[in-house]
Parts: C-alpha cells; sequence; structure tokens
C-alpha cells in the first residue's frame, strides 16, 4: 500500500516538474480485448493511431511537441480486474512489475475488463479483508490505493477507464446498477476532490470515463455499441464514438499538467473561407480563462475553467482579406494571441452616386465633414453611408447590410456585395445626419457590376431628392435625431449644442464644417417647414 511519506513526495516534487515543463506528449496503453477494439479501426473509418494524427495536425504539433502512443496487451498473463491492477501498482504480483513500462513512458494507460463490472453489493469495511470481492466498498478501496501510487510518480501522467459495461444479456439489474453507481462515483466524486478520504485528486491522473460513454440509464451498455446481444465487446460504432474523445480528453489533460498553471491555445492561426462559419481553438490550462476578439465580425467564447474549446464564429466577408486577433488571457499567466485570416470576397461590386444636400458645396461637389482638428476622413472622402438592401416583395426584409462605406466628395462610393445576392432589390442610403433615402424601384443585381444613381427626383421613391442647384440634386439633409423626418426634436439637439459651442463631428453639425453654430440652422429650419420625412415602399 502507498505509504504516507511517498505521498508527501510527490507534493514536494510537484512545484519542480511544474517549472521543468518536462513533456508528457507519448505513451503507451495497456489493456486487454475490449481496448485493442476501441484501439481500432475495428470496422470503424477511425482509430486512435488515425485520431493521434488528426490532433497533431489541428494543433500543429511536430516533431519532439507531437502526440503519440502505442498499445499493449498487458499484463499478457492474469486478469486486469481493479483488484489485481491494486497488487500491480503496489508491486505485490510475482515476475510483474509496472515499474518499467512507466520509466519507459510518460504517459500510461490502463483499464479493467467485463469482469470488474460483474459487482455483487455495496459492501463494507470488512470487504478489503478479501480484496477479490466485487462490491462498490471494496471498489473504491482499489480505486484509492490505485490513484495514490499513481500520485507518487509525478514523473508521469496516468488515465485511468472505468469499467467495460455489460450488454443486456451479459449482466443482471444489480451488477449494473452498482457499476454504474461505482463509475459515477469515479468521475464525478473522487476525480473532482469531492471524495472525503482522498480529497484533492492529483494532477498528473486523469478519469476517461468509458462507462457512462455507451450505456443507457439503467447501466447496461446500448445495443448499437455491441458486437452483439450476447457479445459486450464494442464493436466499430463504438470505436467511432470512443476514439477520438480517447485521443482529445487524454492528451489535453496530459498536455494541461505539463503546462501546470500555464497557458496553451492551439493551433496559432487559422485561414477561413469569405463565407460565414465557425472554427474552434484547444485552450489548454489548468486555470480560468477569457478570449476577447478584436473585431466586431468575430465573436468568441468569453471564456471557460480549466482546458476546453474557444469557439469563433465569423461573419461573411464582403471585402478585401481580414485578420482578427483573438486574446486569450489567464491570471498569473502572459496572453496567448491567436489569428483567424479570413479570405477576400470576389462578390459583386455595387457603385452608386449621390450628393449630401448638408455637406454640398458647388458644381456637383461635397465638402469633407470636420471634427474639431480639420477634416475628418482621409482626402477626398466627404463621409460615410450605410446602404441596406431589402427584398423587392418584402421591404421590411433586410437581405444585407453595409455599413461605414466612403463616399467621395464627388458623390461615388462602391461596396461588396455576395455573390448569392442575383434578384432584385432596393437599395436604401442611410447618413448620420440626412434623410433616408430609397430607390424608385428595386434594383436587379444580376451582373457583376451594379450601378446606380441618385440624380434625379424620379431616381429616389417618393421623388424624395432635393433640388440644389442646375441639374443637381441631394439627400436631403438634417434629420439629426435619424427618427425619419426633420422636425422640432432635431432643433432641440442643434440648440443643446451650439448653446456651449460645440466643435467636433456631431450629427447636429449639419454642414459638417466640424462646429455647431448658426451656418447649420437655415437647412434645418427650411426641411422642418417643408415638413421633410424619409419615404419608402
Amino acid at each position: 500500500m502507498l505509504k504516507n511519506w511517498l505521498y508527501l513526495s510527490w507534493l514536494l516534487i510537484l512545484p519542480f516538474l511544474a517549472e521543468s515543463q518536462t513533456l508528457f506528449r507519448t505513451g503507451t496503453f495497456l489493456h486487454h480485448s475490449t481496448g485493442l477494439n476501441i484501439w481500432g479501426p475495428n470496422g470503424s473509418a477511425t482509430s486512435i493511431p488515425q485520431e493521434i494524427t488528426a490532433y497533431n495536425a489541428v494543433h500543429g504539433y511536430t516533431g519532439s511537441a507531437a502526440i503519440d502512443m502505442d498499445q499493449q496487451w498487458w499484463p499478457s498473463g492474469g486478469d486486469n480486474e481493479w483488484e489485481y491492477w491494486h497488487r500491480i501498482f503496489d508491486n505485490e504480483v510475482p515476475g510483474l512489475s509496472i515499474t518499467s513500462v512507466m520509466n519507459n513512458n510518460k504517459i500510461v494507460v490502463i483499464k479493467s475488463c467485463f469482469p470488474s463490472s460483474e459487482m455483487t453489493g455495496m459492501g463494507q469495511p470488512s470487504d478489503t479483508l478479501t480484496p477479490t470481492v466485487k462490491s462498490v466498498y471494496n471498489y473504491k478501496w482499489h480505486w484509492r490505493n490505485i490513484i495514490r501510487d499513481m500520485a507518487a510518480r509525478p514523473q508521469n501522467f496516468f488515465a485511468i477507464w472505468t469499467n467495460a459495461p455489460h450488454v443486456v444479456g451479459g449482466t443482471n439489474p444489480l451488477a449494473a446498477s452498482l457499476t454504474k453507481q461505482f463509475t459515477t462515483w469515479a468521475k464525478d466524486t473522487l476525480a473532482q476532490g469531492l471524495d472525503p478520504e482522498m480529497g484533492t485528486f492529483p494532477a498528473n491522473v486523469y478519469v476517461f470515463h468509458y462507462f457512462a460513454k455507451l450505456t443507457d440509464d439503467n447501466g447496461y451498455q446500448l445495443p448499437q455499441y455491441a458486437i452483439s446481444s450476447s457479445d459486450s465487446h464494442p464493436n466499430g460504432n463504438a470505436t467511432a464514438l470512443v476514439a477520438p474523445q480517447f485521443v482529445n480528453e487524454i492528451f489535453d489533460a496530459a498536455i494541461a499538467y505539463e503546462i501546470g498553471n500555464g497557458l496553451s491555445v492551439t493551433p496559432s492561426s487559422q485561414a477561413v473561407s469569405a463565407s460565414s462559419g465557425t472554427v474552434g481553438f484547444s485552450v489548454i490550462t489548468n486555470n480560468s480563462w477569457t478570449a476577447v476578439s478584436n473585431q466586431p465580425w468575430c465573436t468568441v467564447t468569453s471564456g471557460g475553467s480549466g482546458s476546453g474549446t474557444l469557439t469563433a464564429a465569423f461573419s461573411e466577408n464582403h471585402a478585401s482579406a481580414r485578420t482578427v486577433s483573438i486574446t486569450v488571457s489567464a491570471s498569473g499567466v502572459p496572453d496567448f494571441i491567436v489569428t483567424i485570416n479570413q479570405a477576400a470576397n470576389p462578390g459583386k461590386v455595387l457603385n452608386l452616386t449621390l450628393l449630401l444636400e448638408g455637406l454640398y458645396d458647388s458644381n456637383g461637389q461635397m465638402n469633407q465633414a470636420f471634427d474639431m482638428d480639420g477634416p475628418r476622413f482621409r482626402v477626398g472622402i466627404a463621409d460615410l453611408i450605410d446602404l441596406e438592401l431589402h427584398s423587392s416583395g418584402d421591404y421590411s426584409n433586410v437581405v444585407f447590410t453595409s455599413e461605414g462605406v466612403e463616399l467621395t466628395t464627388s458623390g461615388s462610393a462602391s461596396a461588396n456585395i455576395p455573390q448569392s445576392l442575383n434578384g432584385s432589390y432596393y437599395i436604401t442610403i442611410k447618413h448620420r445626419n440626412s434623410i433616408e433615402t430609397t430607390t424608385a424601384n428595386p434594383v436587379s443585381f444580376t451582373g457583376q457590376t451594379i450601378g446606380y444613381s441618385f440624380n434625379l427626383p424620379s431616381k429616389a421613391y417618393g421623388n424624395n431628392l432635393k433640388h440644389i442647384t442646375g441639374s443637381y440634386y441631394a439627400v436631403y439633409g438634417a434629420d439629426v435625431d435619424q427618427n425619419g423626418i426633420v422636425d422640432t426634436a432635431d432643433i432641440t439637439g442643434f440648440d443643446n449644442l451650439s448653446v456651449n459651442f460645440a466643435t467636433g463631428y456631431f450629427p447636429e453639425d449639419v454642414n459638417g464644417d466640424g462646429s455647431v453654430d448658426t451656418a447649420d440652422v437655415t437647412t434645418l429650419d427650411n426641411n422642418q417647414f417643408s415638413f421633410v420625412g424619409m419615404i419608402h415602399p
């Protein structure tokens, strides 16, 4: 049995282990027939070796950082029930030693087979005098001692499987129920550090809850995972289900132990198409963590506790290639930054021509919008507009939106449109202090390049354009509060800022000169008295 001084030694050694950053990437799987079936392929489309290859590819692990594992029928003689494993780890089986296995493998995975699931009762303390009694009491006693022995080997990482279940025809209701109770305790109580006798669960041990993956509520193996109604050995369906979980759970846990209280996120970068979608990153840590995206078009899992998956959801790209950085943070360790590179969208191009009343200068040209430091945007850009495409059959259905589109001083704007939009749509233009304006009719988007000019009243729904001078027409200005009409509410907003001589990029600055003053009043008054408002289908 484990001696107290060995357990104390483990507690003293573990902090130094965390500093050494020893790699826990390779190991061995000790099993009999059930484990060999799960190793696969067992008639399935995958196997543990195939899942190891996939894991390395997803995480970008190569060379000495790559994960790997072999398998052994072990022990070659005798059974592998929990009583026997207890004696193996206590070096009480003549001629059989697990020490060489542990010395040659950083990761050691063990399991027992069907006889361990042939349980007979809840048991009592006296059961330990007869270790072969298959009671819940004895099994808990065996596991506590096995895991304490594992804890005394911090230079190894161990995974221990819960029991292999039986199909209905291979067991009885009592044995199935007791096995379910024991294995649930092993995963949900012991492994969580909630067992009063064991206390804190060692960091170098992981409980792989095999039993729960294949059973129903009564503790029977589900028939779809068994070779037959009389043979409980796992079939190809079970291999396909368990093999990827074996690899992901056990190696995630081993690498988390390797890192200690550190943080790792893999892969470091992912490339995605222009279409919307999601990708996952593997977060490996023993800490709680948070994640933040630096771009509004990509949202991420807010955080988690311990190792898990960070999911990033990104919208469709309607322009040039773009990149988002995702910062993952955990207390006391450096941040980890990963990126997603999204491809450009070879979509359609919508070219628009329009003038804004508030910024209009002369001869078909507009002034640049100012803030308190001068022009708000780069040379040649008047301001930004938003555009929407509305269904021709139901105007309330907005099928596409593009925000922050640059509008040049000569009145031109271009936006990328998804290739999938091939119908006819109303185009609606919005601006921070102008009247929302819509095309007179739906516009066809069957071509690659679509052009439209708001250059005549007949081009706007309800003839809703203002004659400026000569042959020029503009979108009405002065809808400061963007409620769809120029009224006293807009005057109120203007008054509140002008009395304080406000300067800056404000909607109340109707003429865009960077100052809210009397120069803005004319447009406000004229459009208010003319009852100017938005008109749409």
